[in-house]
């Protein structure tokens, strides 16, 4: 997973991963290790977070959570 673009984007959609973690209804420290890579996101919350953050195409969701 490309952590450093994550973190970015969620930054320019405006998000802390605090805040993020209340719109995805999980815990800011989950997140986090979800984020940090130590626990794997499932396909549901990928694209929670894509559609969050904003992000629609297909390549870049990859280039984010398969890179």
């Amino acid at each position: 997973m490309a952590t450093n673009k994550l973190k970015g984007k969620i930054a320019e959609a405006g998000y802390s991963q605090r805040s993020l973690a209340l719109e995805l209804g999980m815990s800011k420290n989950t997140l986090n290790s979800k984020v940090n890579g130590k626990i794997p996101f499932n396909t549901v919350e990928i694209e929670r977070i894509c559609e969050k953050l904003g992000i629609h195409d297909g390549a870049e969701k990859a280039s984010i959570f398969l890179g």
